[in-house]
């Protein structure tokens, strides 16, 4: 604690002398007559206040930073804006300050030079004019800050105003309501675990009445007032009308305790299709996004493998799982979700951890001596055959007892142990 008020108030004395060294400058250049050249037809193309329509959902994922493009904008935001961050929640409206520092990067940002890059745009749908823009390869004026305007517009659509967007006024009184909704629900939530041993309600209907009145189940945007047949399938709440999706359901537990070990707290644990808005495990708000899918998506790859054996299912019948092309079908489809993407990500947070830990404990560099890959190895081990019992009994309930007891699913146990070891 005593490093970080160090750093703290270096910041602070840092920041002093910046502003005064500014102040000092703006005032001599004024005095002496001269105005700093802006390139012509550039400021009508810069953000508002308005244009940042969700400065809240902007704010968590410059804080998130998973997405590529979120990342690199986050490294190039002054330090003021960085401190803001670190101090907000989330979920409660973003101060003034944080929202004026973020406008000030942002603008910045668009004159600075071209923010396209092929990789930080990876998934990420580009408009057709973005992608004219790009093919034109502006290197400075209002040609640049529109191709910047127009690529960050698509990056976060929910967040950011396009220049021409006008068509689309959001009802910004509903969104407010809906997000204060999802704010109550999250404050239910969490007197909820405290009086259930950490436990989440089966549905967000058992958190009416002792925590949270019910009306605040139904979104203003809902115009069915949370009737059965606005969700997905199973996922209507059985006790209350509810316009919120939410992923801890009965049927959804298991898939989403996985997709917390790979995505955190942000992953949504209650979703409003309405507004595109997510309240995420760790209580933070965002909207949806185009960022490689991870503001949208929330399918785990046992989720995505229990898809592929319903499909199976309906198209070839329950007897075709038991046949050997059924068989290999599921071993292909469990070797390519399970054991080549889930495994590996599982195995890298896993390492990160366990390493964190050490070196917490013992001090850097104890990975370097015998000693301490001994004990890396021994918590390998038993983090290792947990994660195994855990990945098989699911894989179990998705695929059958039976099929592991065939060569296609002894073949499958074989590998998982394989790579679980260390």
């Amino acid at each position: 604690m005593s490093n970080i008020m160090l750093k703290f108030k270096t910041y602070c004395r840092m920041n002093l002398l910046v502003k005064t060294i500014t102040l000092l400058l703006t005032t001599l250049l004024t005095v002496s007559g001269f105005q700093p050249h802006l390139h012509a037809g550039t400021h009508q193309l810069l953000f508002d206040m308005d244009a940042i329509t969700d400065p809240g959902s902007l704010a968590v994922k410059f804080q998130d930073t998973r997405a590529a493009i979120s990342e690199s904008i986050a490294e190039q935001l002054s330090e003021d804006t960085q401190w803001l961050l670190i101090g907000y929640d989330g979920a409660s409206s973003p101060s003034l300050e944080l929202q004026k520092t973020l406008l000030s990067d942002l603008n910045r940002l668009l004159e600075m030079g071209s923010l396209y890059d092929a990789e930080l745009f990876t998934d990420i749908q580009l408009s057709e004019q973005t992608q004219t823009l790009i093919a034109q390869n502006p290197q400075d004026g209002e040609a640049l800050v529109r191709l910047n305007r127009s690529l960050l517009t698509d990056a976060y659509p929910y967040e950011l105003a396009s220049i021409s967007e006008q068509e689309f006024v959001e009802d910004s009184v509903g969104i407010e309501i809906c997000r204060e909704n999802l704010r109550q629900i999250k404050l239910a939530r969490e007197s909820y675990r405290a009086s259930n041993a950490d436990a989440d309600p089966q549905w967000i209907s058992d958190l009416s009445p002792q925590y949270l009145d019910e009306k605040l189940l139904v979104c203003p945007a809902d115009t069915t007032a949370g009737k059965p047949g606005v969700l997905t399938e199973g996922g209507v709440d059985p006790a209350l009308p509810c316009s919120y999706l939410y992923e801890v359901r009965p049927s959804e537990k298991a898939d989403q305790e996985m997709l917390w070990t790979n995505e955190g707290g942000m992953t949504p644990i209650v979703r409003c299709e309405h507004h595109h808005l997510n309240l995420s495990l760790s209580g933070k708000l965002y909207r949806n996004g185009p960022q490689r899918g991870i503001y949208t998506i929330n399918k785990t790859e046992m989720s995505l493998l229990s898809d592929f054996v319903q499909d199976l299912r309906a198209q070839h019948g329950e007897a075709f799982l038991k046949t050997h092309e059924g068989r290999m079908q599921l071993k292909q489809a469990t070797e390519e979700l399970i054991l080549n993407k889930l495994v590996p990500k599982i195995l890298s947070v896993i390492e990160k951890d366990v390493v964190s830990q050490l070196e917490a404990q013992l001090g850097k560099g104890i990975l370097d001596t015998p000693m301490g890959m001994d004990i890396f190895k021994q918590v390998f081990v038993k983090v290792g055959d947990t994660i195994e019992e855990q990945l098989l009994a699911q894989l179990q309930a998705k695929l059958g007892e039976e099929f592991f007891q065939t060569q296609e699913g002894q073949n499958v146990h074989r590998q998982l142990s394989a790579l679980l070891s260390p």
